[in-house]
């Protein structure tokens, strides 16, 4: 009789670029059998022959000819349990080297199914069940026995994350959006931040699922653990608009917000937010935005819109200076008028002008009096307020929005736009 090598046990995940260790350099993947003595198997030399070229063709690298080797061993009619077992694994570890990966778990399968396990092989072996059908690209699969290898104690945050993309790459989102869900609550309990890749499929499972509120919500906590790129800006504004378009009131606010995240990519946006801006006698501001778009190269190209962008540009110059030499007396007739509306509008002229302690000043003073849009008011308040560097006091304008209130729904995102330092 021959003794086969050594099998080791394999019970530790590895990224998801690779399989189980037990499936990588020796070709046994699993412990050997719970009926086995010691830590050897005795096989037959009809099945050890061929087992052992088998190997050593593996080891070589020499694929077709271990499966040669391993098919003559699978011919033996007189192989007991222990050695189809042993046959099975070779021939699952043969073909994972082959990328075949199908074929590796479909043998693998076979060899679970002769020798009995502990509970701990069993979970590792559901676990490189999943992993393997990951690789195989059947993810309905990879999820099915991710669910059995979790129920058994296999619950590692690389290991859930996997069966999660399996699930939402076999389009179930629903599912895939639970497991990602409790794993980022997991990982928050045990304090740490949720990783970008768990919140980006929990995400992308949210919206897939059509839960907009819960999309949104992972978008912001995107941006809150450190993901300011222009993408997540825009999925978010986006998303809201979706969810909840944003009045015409509040058009020139929604701007405001999109310029400070830098979420307007095209030549419209910024003349678009200009008009507004002019609409609401902010010269200045109009001519700022602008000036950002020809910094950013967006406006002033060359083509069928250059000339029309020159003359909004050299427009808002000659109303900004025509407002400059009557703000004064303008302001000295408001106040005087006491029109809390009329007293708004001057403090987002102050601020636009550079001036925004005066503009905080005169919204401040507008709240105090009977406005048609108190929440548009405080909102910008809020704004200024961030923009001055006064954060704990716009926090504090920020709470007095009405709950569920379009003004409030901005609010958060001009908050969430300070933590991330824009």
């Amino acid at each position: 009789m021959l003794k086969a090598s050594t099998l080791s046990p394999c019970r530790r995940l590895l990224p998801l670029a690779v399989l189980a260790a037990a499936l990588i350099g020796s070709p046994v993947l699993m412990a050997p059998p719970a009926r086995a003595a010691g830590p050897e198997i005795t096989v037959s030399p009809a099945v050890g022959v061929p087992l052992q070229a088998a190997k050593a063709a593996l080891a070589a690298k020499r694929y077709d000819q271990a499966l040669v080797e391993i098919e003559k061993a699978r011919a033996v009619t007189t192989a007991t349990a222990s050695e189809k077992w042993a046959i099975e694994l070779t021939r699952a570890a043969i073909y994972k080297a082959q990328s075949r990966f199908d074929l590796a778990a479909n043998a693998f399968e076979a060899a679970l199914t002769l020798v009995p396990m502990s509970a701990e092989d069993q979970g590792g072996a559901l676990e490189t069940l999943s992993q393997l059908w990951y690789r195989a690209g059947d993810y309905a699969k990879s999820a099915d026995f991710g669910e059995k290898a979790m129920a058994a104690g296999r619950r590692s945050d690389a290991f859930r994350q996997m069966v999660a993309e399996a699930y939402y790459r076999s389009k179930q989102p629903q599912p895939a959006a639970k497991l990602a869900k409790a794993l980022v609550e997991d990982q928050r309990k045990a304090g740490r931040a949720p990783s970008q890749d768990i919140l980006q499929l929990l995400a992308a499972s949210e919206f897939d699922s059509g839960n907009s509120a819960g999309y949104i919500k992972t978008l912001r906590e995107q941006i809150q653990n450190g993901d300011n790129s222009k993408l997540t800006w825009l999925r978010l504004f986006d998303a809201m608009q979706r969810e909840k378009p944003i009045p015409d009131r509040l058009d020139l606010d929604w701007a405001r917000l999109r310029l400070a995240a830098g979420a307007y990519e095209n030549p419209d946006s910024y003349t678009e937010m200009a008009q507004r801006a002019m609409v609401e006698e902010l010269p200045a501001e109009a001519e700022a935005v602008l000036a950002k778009g020809w910094a950013l190269g967006i406006l002033g190209k060359p083509g069928p819109k250059l000339e029309r962008q020159q003359r909004l540009r050299d427009y808002a110059a000659r109303q900004l200076q025509t407002q400059r030499q009557e703000l004064d007396e303008r302001q000295r007739q408001v106040l005087a008028g006491k029109d809390a509306n009329a007293i708004a509008k001057l403090g987002m002229i102050r601020a636009s002008l550079g001036q925004v302690d005066q503009g905080i000043a005169l919204l401040q003073q507008a709240l105090k009096g009977k406005l048609m849009s108190p929440a548009a008011v405080r909102l910008r308040l809020a704004m200024l307020q961030y923009r001055a560097g006064q954060s704990q006091a716009a926090a504090q304008t920020l709470a007095g929005l009405p709950a569920g209130s379009d003004e409030a729904r901005m609010g958060q995102v001009w908050a969430l736009l300070h933590k991330g330092g824009r």
